[in-house]
């Protein structure tokens, strides 16, 4: 889902490692200033110096509810996981680089399971030159589920309380689909300039897919950029204006539409702790002919008319000591979560995070979706949310516990689709062993 401010890594990886729930937007105090533009980019790693962590851990999750199999009733099962985090960030001003690596495996007793993997990694490198700044970034998941909780996605591992890997103008998943194998993966570039003291401009372009190996949805591309101008008002608030462009295609046959927007930006910083970021313009959808594709629910071809919509995000992050929460809203057009062609969602997320003393910690986060498709009628609406304590056992290991809600209303309509439809719970228990953080030329 899209999030109108990416999450620092650094922080958030922190966050995950040491097992507090400090995770997702426990990022510096937000300016309104028009500075250099925030870097977002790709693998090279250009200094031998900076700061590494990692954290394994081992749990055991249990899942009961509505079948993910795609036949309907329900199930129970047991799953076994090893897992994995890696974060690394160089200390060069000039060359900012840092990658942040979820991955495990996991043994299930379902049948037809088995052992499956899940990995997610994102990559950027940076160059900040006078009044330049441009960058790369690369970030891809590979889940054997529509990734939902936790920074890898997977419910009950024990990551919960830091977000998972994002780029925003990556293929969004906003409805949920049967257990099977699929691949998401974004490269993206950006360049800023420096105008004047208070002013600044700056372009982004990236390409996505979204591949599904099992056969549980159908692949899709996009193509995104944007060009925007930013304005700070006063120390505290900057104002902005961007155009945006995006363009989906589904590979399999011709079927492909635009959308256009044009969007109207405000920040504020309101206190020390506490920031608001919005914005708002409208979006112009170009009419398109959806010819049929296995799996679509399109069995002949569907002239989809243009729409003009509203394009939307909206933030409010507040972070203090050792409480910290979010509340995210976006509103767009997107490719369909490869059960659809093209849809218009409306995503709410949130999350809260809270440590007390050395010894213990708590998260709790929501996520809920609209989405209502361009091609074929009918609504999904998606909701899930965890809990998470975590408890440290001393310099290098701590336990946790939690809890993870899945559900998700698939329309009558739409049920010869590969979506989930009912409710699922998943209880995990898990220890983590997890080493300070490693200067690189200590080694």
């Amino acid at each position: 889902m899209r999030s109108p401010k990416p999450m620092k890594i650094s922080m958030a990886a922190l966050a995950l490692l040491f097992g507090s729930s400090v995770g997702a937007f426990a990022q510096a105090t937000p300016t309104a200033t028009a500075g250099p533009a925030v870097y977002s980019p790709g693998p090279m790693l250009p200094l031998m110096d900076g700061n590494f962590q990692y954290s394994l851990t081992g749990s055991e999750i249990v899942q009961f509810g509505n079948s993910y199999s795609g036949g309907g009733g329900t199930s129970s099962s047991s799953i076994s996981s090893v897992s994995g985090n890696m974060q690394y960030t160089n200390s060069s001003s000039s060359h900012p680089f840092s990658m942040i690596y979820s991955g495990g495996v996991l043994f299930s007793n379902y049948s037809g399971r088995g052992v499956s993997t899940f990995q997610s990694v994102s990559a950027s490198q940076g160059l900040i030159k006078g009044r330049w700044a441009m960058g790369v970034s690369d970030t891809l998941s590979f889940l054997p589920q529509t990734g939902t909780t936790g920074i890898s996605g997977i419910p009950g591992v024990g990551d919960l309380g830091v977000s998972p890997i994002l780029d925003p103008l990556a293929p969004n998943q906003t409805v949920l689909s049967n257990y099977g194998r699929q691949i998401n993966n974004s490269v993206s570039g950006n360049i800023s300039r420096q105008l004047t003291g208070r002013t600044s401009i700056s372009g982004t372009g990236s390409y996505g897919i979204l591949r599904f190996i099992d056969g549980v949805g159908f692949s899709s591309d996009q193509v995104s950029g944007q060009v925007g101008i930013n304005h700070q008002l006063d120390r505290r608030s900057s104002i902005g204006l961007n155009a945006q462009y995006s363009a989906y295609s589904y590979g399999i046959n011709s079927t492909s539409f635009q959308s256009r927007g044009l969007n109207l930006t405000y920040s504020r910083t309101l206190t020390k702790e506490l920031s608001v970021q919005g914005s708002a313009g409208p979006q112009w959808t170009n009419s398109f002919l959806s010819l049929p594709i296995a799996g679509s629910g399109i069995t002949t071809p569907v002239l989809v008319p243009s729409r003009l919509g509203l394009s939307a995000s909206a933030s409010l992050l507040y972070m203090h000591h050792h409480f910290n929460s979010s509340v995210i809203y976006s509103r767009g057009v997107n490719s369909g979560s490869g059960l659809q062609i093209g849809s218009v969602a409306d995503t709410l997320s949130g999350q809260v995070g809270r440590g007390w003393g050395r010894d213990w910690s708590g998260s709790l986060s929501m996520s809920y979706a609209r989405t209502t498709g361009l091609a074929l009628p009918g609504t999904f609406t998606s909701v899930y949310g965890g809990a998470q304590v975590t408890r440290r056992l001393g310099q290098k290991f701590s336990a946790y516990m939690s809890y993870t809600a899945i559900q998700q209303s698939t329309p009558n309509s739409l049920l010869g689709l590969n979506a989930y439809n009912g409710l699922t719970h998943s209880i995990g228990v898990g220890v983590t062993f997890a080493p300070r953080r490693t200067r690189l030329n200590q080694f």
